[in-house]
């Protein structure tokens, strides 16, 4: 059987699906909003140092070293690492002063006015610092730049991302537990019995399940109405149709001594066939009064098969193990006899009859096989779609279908086998 998607399985992928798609989306806004506001961030701190330096230089312009150190157009410091560094260029794009770690060459390709400029290394913010064209720029290296970037905005989005993950176990495990109430209502459904009063079905735990719910109760109470009307049927029909049998039984045996010899072998005909008719109608109406439950209980294969009573057919039982199997006799028997009858009625005068254990599920079969003419290939593969659930129970003999439904109520099956000449079924019992 082809397996049916699941929804619990399916909900939980398309949470999973979402969940990480807006993780993904979460990640891209959030690395990019911080690369944004950093930027800004960045540009806010060189231009707010520029006028810091600005105001100290200016200050301080009198204190300048001068000599060796201003030769060397670098304020004297100790060696340190700087993040930022400054530059005062002259209007000649001559560095005037600089800072520890600043390059001797101008930060900037251009010279003048109040702006961002960025040259091959470094990110540069320029303002005029006096009359004379001179220039203070304080610049960050690139490289410093983007690895801040890069660091600040990876922390951030995959953060956002592994809350994004989180979020997305934690809703799959709600679908699921969500689902199960609904995984509790179908178990309960299935051992739900409309038969039995005292266990009704379970309320609904979900408002969405209580639809569900009251259309099982209410398909069980038409259920145990029908049950009740057959039942109550087959009662009467029992009483209805055992005595009349009884009586045509035994007028007929009266008939049969008092009939000269040729009309007693019709006579004799005739009890066979209303023998018949009693044994399908108590087979009958002990499956509709069993309701497919069954009183199993030790049975000997063989003695149950030898004390069937059948007319006109010659049952040989192989030699072998004589299987003990827990089922219900009354049904098996009625079970067998009807097949036993299918084999008289289509012209077989015996029937070999044996037993064995199935190597794969371990079930009791027994094997009938008979000398009769057997069944063409379309009768054949009617029945077989019988068997299979495929076909319509009216178009096969009452035999055939009461077999069926026995070997169904022992959780086994019934199946044709290939017999050569003649008819061959077998019928399995799990019940042991």
């Amino acid at each position: 059987m082809t397996p049916l998607p699941s929804i619990r399985k399916g909900l939980s992928r398309v949470v999973l699906q979402v969940s990480l798609a807006w993780s993904l989306a979460v990640f891209g806004v959030v690395w990019f909003t911080v690369l944004q506001q950093l930027d800004k961030v960045l540009d806010g701190t060189l231009q707010e140092s520029a006028e810091i330096l600005y105001g100290l230089l200016k200050v301080n312009q009198d204190r300048w070293p001068q000599g060796a150190v201003a030769d060397r157009r670098s304020l004297p410091a100790p060696p340190h690492d700087e993040n930022m560094v400054w530059q005062l260029v002259a209007a000649d794009r001559t560095v005037i002063w600089r800072s520890h770690r600043a390059p001797d060459e101008p930060l900037s390709p251009k010279h003048g006015g109040r702006a961002f400029d960025e040259s091959a290394r470094w990110h540069v913010f320029g303002m005029p610092f006096d009359d004379e064209g001179t220039m203070l720029y304080v610049g960050q290296a690139d490289a410093d730049r983007l690895r801040a970037q890069a660091e600040a905005a990876l922390v951030t989005a995959f953060g956002a991302l592994m809350v994004g993950v989180a979020c997305a176990v934690w809703l799959r495990r709600r679908v699921s537990k969500e689902l199960d109430p609904l995984v509790d209502l179908s178990r309960q459904v299935a051992l739900y019995d409309p038969l039995v009063l005292d266990r009704p079905l379970p309320a609904a735990t979900r408002e969405e399940l209580r639809p569900l719910r009251e259309a099982v109760v209410k398909l069980g109470e038409r259920l145990a109405q029908n049950i009740a009307s057959e039942r109550a049927f087959s009662a009467n029909a029992a009483h209805a149709l055992r005595t009349p049998l009884a009586g045509l039984g035994m007028q007929l045996a009266v008939a049969q001594r008092e009939s000269p010899g040729p009309v007693q072998a019709r006579i004799q005909r005739a009890r066979d066939a209303a023998d018949r008719l009693g044994r399908v109608v108590v087979a009958l109406l002990s499956l509709f009064r069993s309701g497919g439950q069954i009183a199993p209980q030790p049975i000997r294969l063989a003695a149950l098969v030898r004390d069937l009573p059948v007319h006109g057919l010659r049952v040989h039982i192989e030699e072998g193990e004589d299987m003990t199997v827990q089922a219900d006799p009354d049904l098996l028997a009625a079970a067998l006899i009807n097949l036993l009858d299918n084999s008289v009625r289509y012209g077989a005068s015996r029937v070999v009859c044996s037993f064995r254990r199935d190597a794969g599920s371990g079930m009791a079969v027994i094997r009938l096989v008979d000398d009769g003419p057997g069944v063409d290939a379309s009768a054949r593969a009617r029945i077989e779609a019988l068997l299979a659930g495929r076909r319509d129970e009216a178009s096969t003999g009452l035999g055939l279908i009461l077999a069926d439904r026995v070997a169904r109520a022992h959780g086994g099956w019934l199946r044709l086998v290939d017999a050569g000449q003649g008819f061959g079924i077998e019928i399995a019992l799990a019940s042991r």
